[in-house]
């Protein structure tokens, strides 16, 4: 008798400790850049970015009389909004039309796709030195915004202040992962020149720094998948969804195993 009840905790014990293991993670997909080695290497080039259709560029034209420049200057939207109402909402700046072209004061139009924010700030330059000779031009993106979804403590989209963004940074602006993020495989969602690619990331690994969606281009879309562990520690869990199945399976093993034991 006692051997009976005995193997009846033991089976219930294993029974309860397989399914609470079903939402557990483990300790091996939380880890960032495993086997990593003291050693200095050089560091690649972030890509050129080029300008496109549909980007929208803040260009800011000063001189030493403020009065002769004040047609290039556009009214900034309200500070008070957040960094995703003011990636995803109206936004000042330059537009570059579907055809490449944007159009200044005084000079018209300049066609800007395919070039550097460097390169389009020189002809602007050279172009308005006619009218103001101490004029000084900046070019900088309007619209360099990334959007993280999934499995990050603060989705939304974020604009970025420079023309250079890595994955980390991103992920450290979102709030880190959160612990049900799969680290290895970050997926990342680009659309540049009429295309749209997809890549996935391994943050989990040192190939990470070569990867060509390290560094994140305007308008990226990173998603961060969930482990599997997730749908376990959610409303709706492992238990309450297969319990009707489990519950008279190891109901009718521990019957089993009680006739077995008896008939010793």
């Amino acid at each position: 008798m006692k051997k009976e009840y005995l193997l009846k905790v033991i089976l219930s014990a294993a029974i309860v400790a397989m399914l609470a293991s079903c939402g557990s993670i483990k300790q091996s997909e939380m880890l960032m850049l495993q086997n990593m080695q003291s050693k200095a290497s050089a560091i690649g080039s972030p890509p050129t970015i080029r300008i496109q259709a549909d980007d929208i560029l803040n260009i800011q034209v000063a001189s030493r009389n403020p009065e002769t420049v004040a047609a290039f200057q556009v009214q900034k939207g309200s500070s008070e909004a957040t960094s995703g109402e003011r990636a995803l909402g109206q936004q000042e700046g330059y537009r570059v039309d579907e055809t490449g072209n944007i159009y200044l004061p005084f000079i018209g139009r300049i066609y800007a796709a395919g070039k550097t924010v460097l390169e389009l700030r020189e002809e602007i330059t050279t172009k308005l030195v006619a009218f103001f000779p101490d004029v000084t031009v900046q070019v900088r993106y309007q619209n360099f915004r990334v959007t993280l979804v999934g499995e990050v403590t603060r989705p939304n989209a974020y604009i970025i202040p420079n023309e250079h963004l890595n994955i980390l940074e991103a992920i450290g602006m979102a709030g880190d992962f959160t612990p049900y993020a799969r680290r290895n495989s970050v997926l990342v969602m680009r659309e540049r020149n009429q295309k749209r690619e997809f890549g996935h990331v391994n943050m989990q690994d040192s190939t990470l720094f070569k990867s060509p969606y390290f560094y994140l281009s305007p308008n990226d879309i990173v998603y961060v998948e969930p482990l599997k562990a997730k749908q376990y520690a959610t409303q709706g869990d492992f238990l309450s969804r297969y319990s009707p199945v489990f519950l008279p399976v190891v109901s009718l093993a521990t019957f089993v195993l009680s006739i077995v034991i008896s008939t010793k």
